[in-house]
């Protein structure tokens, strides 16, 4: 999906071959996004539906169960990941046989990785440098450090999925060649080189913010206040890797506690780490027309580019969820506008006070 910003076309600079066919979409009262069709990212995923399980779509409703097929470039069961029309990242869901591995891999785009079981290990392998070992576990994230070689292997005797999202989309849309993303062999030695205390260095940035390459377990890792969206909320954002595309963070909703809605102009993909509840997605001025999600651990969705999206907790319980998008990347460009609905829309709430209500353990 291109970003989501409102464009007032005056003059179109002439090309010997455009790549895009702008659709004019509205997607608020005075907003319309031209939406790509024939990007690079759209032609590789299209020409590849034969060689690769694919999905299209915005919801799995289970990560850890949803059906999978042989996937000959990796080695192992998976399903490519297409959610929306988004154009910058993308998601992989792999399962490891017991005992099993991945095929090695290298490319030029980033990639975040969360693990449901173990235990298993990644080997990192920088030209010039012996591989070094990564041991993770059940819940477990971390980031592959940019064009590293890179193998995913189950030291367990039950099968392991993995989650990652990836900046491939945006890459291929930028450089449009495969050889380039997936055969140079250029090192990112500022990134990674081996360094012995890869999975274990960690230091504090900013409020919110920690710079690190491994969380053993995301959903045991410690959280900061982050009211901005709601009381009583919390979240980490992990700066992984030296990524400069990628932003991973992981956000908790106390129970019976209901985030704002909002929406942005990057990718986002939303999996569920612990909870029961529902988020809600719409176009501006289109709730009547909001698609609900309702989610428990394991839940895969994303909201549309710039559709208002809100998070809700009906439970007692708190939830948990891991959000992996193209927020810096989108920000650097200049091109990172969001907003949020304050106060929140009454009817929100009463549809909330009512679910809370339904709840039996809330009776």
């Amino acid at each position: 999906m291109a970003l989501g910003l409102g464009v007032l076309v005056t003059r179109r600079i002439a090309s010997p071959e455009p790549i895009l066919t702008p659709r004019p979409t509205p997607i608020g009262t005075f907003v319309r996004r031209l939406a790509p069709t024939d990007t690079p990212y759209i032609q590789w995923v299209e020409s590849g539906r034969s060689k690769r399980p694919t999905f299209s779509g915005l919801l799995i409703q289970d990560v850890r169960t949803h059906p999978l097929e042989f996937w000959p470039e990796m080695g192992v069961p998976g399903l490519y990941v297409q959610m929306a029309d988004y154009q910058i990242v993308d998601g992989w869901i792999l399962e490891i046989p017991p005992g099993g591995s991945t095929r090695p891999q290298r490319h030029l785009f980033e990639k975040g990785v969360y693990f449901f079981g173990g235990p298993g290990h990644t080997t990192l392998t920088q030209d010039g440098r012996p591989p070094q070992r990564v041991d993770w576990k059940h819940r477990s994230l971390f980031s592959i450090p940019l064009n590293v070689t890179y193998q995913h292997f189950n030291d367990s005797d039950k099968p392991v999925r993995l989650v990652a999202v990836t900046s491939f989309p945006y890459v291929i849309n930028s450089v449009d060649s495969q050889p380039f993303i997936f055969e140079n062999d250029f090192a990112f030695r500022d990134r990674y080189d081996g360094n012995a205390d890869f999975r274990s260095s960690a230091r504090k940035g900013r409020r919110n913010r920690l710079v690190t390459n491994f969380v053993e377990d995301a959903l045991a890792a410690s959280l900061d206040p982050h009211d901005l969206r709601g009381h009583g909320a919390t979240n980490m954002h992990w700066s992984m890797a030296g990524n400069t595309m990628l932003d991973l963070h992981v956000s908790q909703i106390p129970g019976r506690i209901y985030k704002r809605a909002h929406r942005h102009t990057s990718d986002a993909f939303i999996l569920l780490l612990s909870g029961s509840g529902y988020s809600l997605t719409w176009a501006e001025g289109r709730y009547a027309e909001r698609i609900r999600v309702d989610w428990h651990e394991g839940t895969l969705f994303v909201p549309p580019i710039y559709w208002y999206h809100q998070h809700l907790n009906p439970s007692t319980e708190p939830a948990r969820y891991l959000a992996i998008n193209a927020s810096m990347l989108v920000s650097k460009l200049g091109l990172r506008f969001e907003d949020q609905i304050e106060p929140d829309l009454d009817v929100v709430k009463r549809e909330f006070e009512q679910e809370v209500a339904g709840r039996p353990a809330n009776r």
